[in-house]
């Protein structure tokens, strides 16, 4: 025994005496169970968080869905007060109002029909397909009246579902006219707009959503909806609810199961709303991790106390050995393991820490992540949000949407913002978020107009609501702005459409009755014809008899017509036309007929069977009338257009005769007269014969020439080949040509010709200015004057033609330029005329896009020619004179003798050789066996036409030049002698001047 004396101990602070197996056993439980029930605690507080945040999560989930269904019912309560308020509703015009609904398409595409109930509960009428249509019980009218006018709406709980299936929900609004209520208008919304809804909330795919109604009746459900839509909502689930708006808690679900599920309410409507999760896995995972805890700590502690009974018995024997003395076995290794054990302690305590910490920065992250995400909604609405974080709004925060719709920041602390309210500008201090700031007064639903500079009136929803500390004292505030200008628009349009739609009305009432129009729709079904005042007066019916069945107005059709008109309409419904146009008469109570056109519109169902037709008719007695005076016209027109059209090719035919046959005489005459003057000298009185016949033969030519000229410029006949010519230049030289001899005792011409271009056919302006000389010449006397003026004015070229004559009388002036109108002679004038000259002058000015004009002057007459003048060319081209005339080899081809004779005798005084024959036949022989150099020949040629000769000689080969002569000159003709091989194509009587350059040409 060791009796050494032990030292003197304070009880009170001296550790207990124990063994060491109980001090290491104490350590080891003082180790473990404070970090096993620190482990526990963060597991029991991790989940509870995660429970809290689901929660919080569904609720926020469930109230935008609330949301959003209080949109859907406030857009619907909208659109019903709109359409309360239409025009032929307010008149009691119901049977319209109900034609305008069905056949126009509804406000809202979620609606599945409207109806109208008297406030006793009758239907009036029901747009939805004939079948079960079930309507709210029980309103309570004297609570709608008590309500604000923006809350007087019913909406109903979950209507119908007797065959299981078919549900639906209504909204109704109450119709007053002149402030007394007379209907109920309502509309109902398929449960699929509600599902549509649910499915769409964004719950992941184990969450379970549901509506209810007041009576905690299923509306939808995003989960087996035919199972659950129409069942009441569990008891147990009612009275945990007990009449609170929203919250959250855990639930019994319709198959007995538990959720995590959280509840708010539309406002004012009754319904509800329940998001959850299901329980039993969320119960599970925690249970399972509170189990893991637990199990792992036991284990743990299990675990301490065995090796801290086997260290204790290794660390006991050694201690018992060295306390009897004895020196442990070297392979214990004592100390070695004990500072192992400490530090494998230590370091599973470190690791515990570490987990500890990476959980609550795993806590931190999460949150921050949630508050990034508060602020990304805040920033990203399209609703103007603002905080005022004190009661003086010193400090405010608005979002990007607030700026949009007050402006910059800046903007607003310079006062650059007006606010308006019904016209008045409120005050900073008036202002909802100020007033809510700073009186605690709550703004809802308040329209105001802002002004903002260099931007147009905006009109906005403001709502305010204050922020109240813990003793019920304001704060701060909240407030939402909601841009309302585009519905102010859509107002304002809808009530101009409404003004235009009255004013239409009237126009289409007032064109009834003046256009003798009237519209009408017939229904197949119901066999009734609803018409418009005015179809009624165009049948001869009067305006109450509107609404008949379709036989009554059959009966006033003209039967004939009537069985003509239902042929028709059969082939229409059989081939599904959707349009069609009837005419028919109908027979009037007085027994006239008037003539109807009517235009109408099928409507056909899917079956194929016609639903409606639409129509519109017109009278047209008037222009059946009229048409058959016009056809009766037409019939004796066109007679007349026969018998003038045959005087008129009989007429074409004889002057072109006439003028053949007076050709032939006047060139065998012509050609006589050229001989006689070239054979020598005479005495006078030849001399004076011989030009007495040149004078008059030139004449004759020439009436001849007008003649034949005015009939192919009436029919069209004449073609121009233009080029620029100056008109002053081409008047002298037909003045020359004309060899007027200007003595005392016969005219004075009097010429101002200056220089003008115009662009023009040189023969036809030589013709132009030819006739009216002549003219001027027929009508002046002797020792009269003749004035001649070409001069440009303005972008005109002018030609003026006067004489000193006796003038035009009046009544003879208008006439002038038609057809064989002259005026009057006296018989000492020398040369007669047929009254075609003018004419053939007008329409040939006409040709060149001129005009003429005739006037009395003091004395005679004047007569104006304009022309559009053109530019000079840059460069005139000097005319190089003809070749020297060389004697020709020629066969001249002509039935008549005079002529051939005539012809003969000119050409061989001016020194050609001539071989004649008087027949085609032999004519044809001369060309291919002498193959003279020029052949002249006649058209009209007995045997072989000379058509066929030019035809026949080209075919046999003959070179030579051939010149057609005629006394047919249509433009026919020239083609004809073209084809036929000719190169060129004279008129008889010939000019001799014409005759030698065609035979000098190369």
């Amino acid at each position: 025994m060791n009796d050494r004396p032990r030292p003197p101990r304070n009880t009170l602070l001296a550790w207990p005496t124990a063994s060491l197996r109980v001090y290491l056993v104490g350590v080891i439980l003082l180790a473990t169970l404070p970090l096993a029930g620190l482990m526990v605690y963060q597991i029991f507080a991790a989940v509870t968080n995660q429970l809290e945040r689901m929660q919080d999560n569904t609720l926020r989930s469930i109230k935008v869905l609330a949301q959003s269904v209080n949109r859907e019912l406030g857009s619907t309560i909208d659109a019903l007060r709109i359409l309360s308020y239409s025009e032929t509703l307010q008149r009691g015009e119901v049977d319209r109002f109900e034609h305008a609904l069905r056949t126009r398409p509804l406000l809202s595409p979620s609606w599945g029909g409207i109806y109208l109930l008297s406030l006793a509960g009758e239907v009036i009428f029901d747009t939805a397909p004939p079948g079960p249509t079930p309507y709210p019980k029980d309103r309570n009218m004297a609570e709608l009246w008590s309500r604000p006018n923006d809350k007087q709406a019913f909406i109903s709980d979950l209507l119908g579902g007797d065959d299981g299936t078919s549900f639906v929900t209504a909204v109704e609004v109450p119709v007053t006219v002149d402030g007394v209520p007379l209907y109920l208008l309502g509309a109902r919304i398929p449960i699929s707009v509600w599902q549509h809804m649910v499915e769409g909330a964004g719950i992941g795919p184990q969450g379970v959503v549901s509506i209810f109604d007041g009576n905690n009746r299923v509306i939808a459900r995003n989960h087996n909806p035919e199972l659950y839509v129409g069942e009441p909502r569990p008891a147990y689930n009612v009275n945990l609810i007990n009449g609170r708006p929203s919250g959250s808690g855990r639930f019994t679900m319709f198959d007995g199961s538990y959720s995590y599920s959280a509840w708010d309410t539309v406002p004012w409507s009754g319904w509800g709303l329940g998001v959850g999760m299901p329980a039993a896995p969320i119960d599970a995972a925690n249970n399972r991790a509170i189990t893991l805890a637990l199990g792992t700590a036991a284990a743990c502690l299990l675990l301490g106390l065995i090796l801290a009974l086997t260290v204790a018995r290794k660390m006991t024997r050694p201690l018992e050995q060295l306390s009897h003395n004895k020196t442990p076995p070297p392979s214990e290794h004592i100390a070695v393991q004990e500072i192992s054990l400490l530090r494998d302690s230590l370091l599973a305590s470190e690791a515990q820490s570490q987990a500890a910490q990476a959980r609550l920065k795993f806590k931190r992250d999460l949150l921050q992540q949630q508050a990034n995400e508060f602020e990304t909604l805040f920033a990203s609405s399209p609703i103007g949000l603002a905080f005022a974080q004190d009661r003086h709004c010193r400090v405010v925060t608005h979002n990007p949407a607030m700026d949009r719709l007050f402006g910059s920041t800046e903007s607003q602390a310079t006062g650059l913002v007006c606010v308006l309210d019904r016209g008045r500008q409120l005050t900073r201090e008036e202002q909802p978020l100020e007033r809510a700031a700073a009186l605690g007064e709550t703004t809802q639903d308040l329209e105001l107009e802002l002004l903002v500079d260099g931007r147009a009136p905006t009109f906005v929803i403001v709502n305010a609501v204050p922020l109240l500390d813990t003793d019920k004292k304001p704060r701060g505030a909240i407030g939402a702005v909601v841009d309302i200008t585009a519905r102010k628009a859509a107002e304002a349009r809808l009530i101009n459409a409404e003004q235009r739609l009255r004013e239409s009305q009237h126009l289409v009432d007032l064109a009834q009755e003046v256009g003798h129009v009237g519209f009408f729709h017939y229904q197949f079904e119901a066999d009734v014809l609803n018409c418009t005042p005015g179809l009624s007066k165009l049948f001869g019916l009067a305006d109450d008899e509107g609404y008949k069945p379709l036989v009554e107005w059959t009966r006033c059709i003209n039967r004939s017509d009537w069985r003509q008109v239902l042929r028709r309409l059969r082939n229409a419904f059989k081939n599904r036309l959707e349009t069609e146009t009837l005419s028919y008469s109908v027979i009037m109570p007085n027994g006239g007929a008037c003539w109807l056109s009517t235009r109408v519109q099928m409507i056909y169902v899917k079956d194929g069977w016609p639903q409606h037709m639409i129509g519109i008719a017109v009278d047209m007695t008037e222009q059946k009338e009229a048409e058959r005076e016009r056809s009766a016209l037409i019939a004796r027109e066109q007679a007349a257009r026969v018998d003038a059209e045959a005087a008129n090719h009989a007429k074409d035919v004889f002057l072109a005769m006439l003028g053949h046959e007076l050709r032939n005489p006047l060139s065998a005459i012509t050609a006589a007269i050229e001989v006689l003057n070239r054979i020598g000298p005479t005495t006078e009185p030849e001399t004076n014969a011989r030009q007495i016949l040149s004078r008059q033969t030139r004449h004759l030519a020439r009436m001849m020439d007008d003649l034949l000229d005015v009939a192919r410029v009436i029919s069209g006949q004449v073609n121009l080949t233009c080029h620029r010519l100056d008109l002053a230049a081409k008047v002298q030289r037909v003045l020359d040509a004309l060899e007027i001899t200007v003595q005392p005792n016969q005219h004075h011409l009097i010429l101002d010709l200056q220089e003008v271009w115009i662009d023009a056919d040189a023969t036809r302006i030589e013709q132009i200015v030819n006739n009216l000389v002549i003219n001027a010449i027929k009508y002046t006397p002797p020792g009269g004057h003749i004035q001649i003026r070409v001069a440009a004015d303005n972008d005109d070229a002018l030609l003026e033609v006067s004489n000193s004559g006796p003038g035009i009388s009046p009544d003879l002036l208008p006439r002038i330029f038609d057809l064989f109108v002259q005026g009057e002679r006296t018989l000492d004038r020398r040369d007669g005329g047929l009254g075609v000259g003018l004419t053939l002058v007008r329409r040939l000015v006409e040709m060149h896009r001129g005009s003429i004009s005739v006037e009395n002057a003091s004395p005679g007459t004047v007569i104006h020619v304009r022309f559009p003048a053109v530019e000079a060319p840059a460069v005139l081209l000097s005319s190089t004179p003809l070749p020297e005339s060389r004697r020709r080899s020629v066969a001249l081809i002509d039935d008549n003798e005079d002529v051939l004779e005539g012809l003969r005798t000119l050409l061989e005084v001016d020194g050609h050789t001539v071989w004649t024959a008087t027949d085609g036949v032999s004519g044809l022989a001369l060309l291919l066996n002498v193959r003279p150099e020029v052949a002249i020949v006649d058209i009209g040629l007995p045997g072989l036409t000379g058509f066929e000769v030019a035809k026949r000689s080209r075919a046999g080969g003959y070179p030579g030049r051939m010149i057609a002569l005629s006394g047919y000159g249509q433009e026919s003709d020239l083609e004809q002698g073209r084809t036929a091989g000719f190169d060129c194509y004279i008129l008889k009587p010939i000019n001799s001047q014409k005759l030698r350059s065609l035979l000098n040409s190369e």
